[in-house]
């Protein structure tokens, strides 16, 4: 029988901003749904953000005319998401029926694969994960996750080689190389189960306001 992630409990208090990142195709949007609903089920108030959903321009229509700024952080609304963090983190107006006669412990979860390039947005984090998995991994996770013509199967192999993985190597490798915030690196390889595991361990240690929430033994 595997073992269930142990998730904090709701029980010690404030707030925590953490931003998972990592590649184009390491798993983090995955990963950070199953962190939301394990940390909810446990009473933790979670706040989820994703990077996509903040691009300044429409989806291309073809990865063929996709231009390469795309996957820069010129092309993400970093003011918007940064002001979005601030806002998740204030305590509501009412708290959770769970939550009355004790602090509620509220996560502000961020996702995306530009979240360590941009000073005022990393500012806010207390902590990160960072999924590392190699480029033929996500290049097989990228192809795999939607249903497309051959055509653009081709176009989105090519411009994942020709652009994607260049800009991850020459922009989030050394971003990542000069984070000061605590940070734990993630094997993004292994099975989701044990990624959400260790991500679950790793939250516990990295926010100092959970690490007194930490889940009980079970």
């Amino acid at each position: 029988e595997s073992e269930e992630p142990r998730p904090m409990n709701a029980h010690a208090h404030s707030h925590v901003a953490v931003a998972l990142a990592g590649p184009s195709g390491s798993g983090k949007s995955t990963l950070a749904v199953t962190l939301a609903a394990a940390l909810r089920h446990e009473g933790v108030r979670v706040t989820l953000l994703h990077q996509d959903s903040y691009f300044r321009l429409p989806k291309p229509a073809s990865y063929w005319s996709t231009p390469p700024e795309h996957d820069t952080p010129a092309a993400v609304d970093m003011e918007r998401l940064a002001e979005d963090v601030r806002a998740a983190g204030r305590p509501p107006p009412e708290p959770d029926e769970a939550a009355r006669g004790a602090e509620q412990l509220q996560i502000v979860l961020v996702e995306g694969f530009l979240l360590l390039q941009d000073e005022p947005l990393l500012s806010l984090f207390d902590s990160a994960l960072f999924l590392r998995v190699d480029r033929e991994a996500c290049l097989r996770r990228r192809l795999q996750r939607s249903t497309r013509s051959e055509s653009e199967q081709e176009g989105c192999r090519r411009y994942f080689l020709d652009v994607v993985w260049p800009t991850y190597e020459r922009i989030t490798l050394p971003a990542l190389d000069a984070a000061t915030l605590p940070l734990s690196v993630l094997d993004g390889s292994q099975p989701a189960q044990a990624v959400a595991m260790a991500a679950l361990r790793e939250l516990e240690a990295l926010a100092p306001p959970a690490a007194a929430a930490a889940a009980a033994p079970a």
